[in-house]
């Protein structure tokens, strides 16, 4: 055969060439997949940050985010495929594979529960100062839903306190953390359970309310300080099938929690923060985003799930302790060990 192709032959052979890329193209293909955020929070800044800074698009991922209203309605979208990841509360999932159904997570999103009680003004100005746990006692005290992590943490810190939640204190379930601010300001609520960033928008935003005891900086029970409380979970026979993607979508995850965690980042963040919750001004983002760079880790410890459980048990949602190995996939462990190096 000639080495030598004529002109005509020559555009024949790169004419083939380039036919034989174009049907090679879906190998290139992103995967599409979608992922949800029990809520609208800054518990789920990597999962965020990843889509904005275009991690999940470096990792030939696709990714759509979902936002829910609490895990009630987040986990039934997972179970049933609609979603086939979720950012979601840890203790939420201990009781789900307690009633049976199979989740485990892959990677901690936010390790420290991002709550806060905050009071409003006039309940300072009743006392004359600010108060402290124990000033709750006699309280209408705000939560989200019934069983949810505000409710559970007020009825753990009642447990603590020797309160009866029938008696000493009122919890008042609203729904919706939109509610709280105006409640409180209407005298129907005394004190509210909330979590970021809706207690800064009301504190270093508005200004009209004060801390009682403020998570972020290590104030309250020690049972939600570094407690794995949001993981990045997923039904056990889909991450076996698909362990290729779920690895890519913690790399991009992971790959955020190290840029939140780098101080010459911060100014970023906050701007990056800022798109995610458009609603809020750039003072109460900084506020909020300050308190919480320490907080995103992608390890999972035993002694996390021991916490949680405590939490629940203390709750009278378990029976008993579940297993560590049980609701954790320690199979990518190594890919946690990015954010340390």
């Amino acid at each position: 055969m000639s080495l030598h192709f004529g002109k005509a032959k020559m555009l024949a052979a790169v004419g083939a060439v380039a036919a034989s890329l174009v049907g090679a193209a879906p190998a290139f293909a992103q995967t599409k997949l979608t992922i949800g955020s029990s809520v609208h929070s800054l518990f789920s800044l990597p999962l965020y940050l990843a889509e904005t800074k275009g991690y999940f698009k470096d990792e030939g991922l696709q990714v759509e985010i979902t936002n829910f209203r609490g895990g009630a309605t987040a986990t039934p979208a997972l179970l049933g495929g609609s979603v086939q990841l979720q950012s979601a509360a840890t203790e939420n999932m201990l009781k789900v594979v307690q009633a049976g159904q199979p989740i485990v997570a892959v990677m901690t999103v936010q390790s420290t529960v991002n709550g806060a009680i905050i009071v409003p003004q006039r309940i300072v100005d009743k006392l004359g100062r600010v108060p402290k746990i124990e000033d709750l006692k006699g309280m209408k005290v705000g939560t989200l839903a019934r069983g949810g992590l505000s409710d559970m943490a007020m009825r753990y810190i009642s447990n603590q306190n020797k309160w009866s939640t029938t008696g000493d204190i009122t919890l008042i379930p609203l729904g919706s953390q939109d509610n709280m601010g105006p409640a409180m300001r209407a005298g129907d609520l005394d004190a509210a359970l909330m979590v970021e960033p809706t207690q800064s928008l009301l504190v270093e935003g508005q200004k009209d309310f004060h801390y009682v005891s403020d998570m972020l900086k290590g104030q309250g029970a020690e049972v939600f300080q570094d407690m794995g409380w949001v993981t990045l979970q997923g039904k056990p026979d889909w991450i076996e099938k698909n362990r290729v993607t779920v690895e890519k979508v913690m790399r991009a995850m992971i790959k955020a929690q190290v840029f939140i965690a780098d101080p010459k980042n911060l100014e970023e963040v906050i701007v990056l923060t800022g798109r995610s919750f458009p609603a809020l001004s750039a003072d109460v983002v900084r506020a909020s985003v300050i308190k919480q760079v320490n907080t995103y880790a992608p390890a999972i410890t035993p002694k996390m799930i021991e916490k949680n459980n405590e939490l629940l048990i203390t709750n009278g949602l378990l029976p008993a302790p579940i297993a560590y190995d049980r609701v954790v996939d320690k199979s990518f462990s190594a890919l946690w060990d990015a954010f340390k190096r």
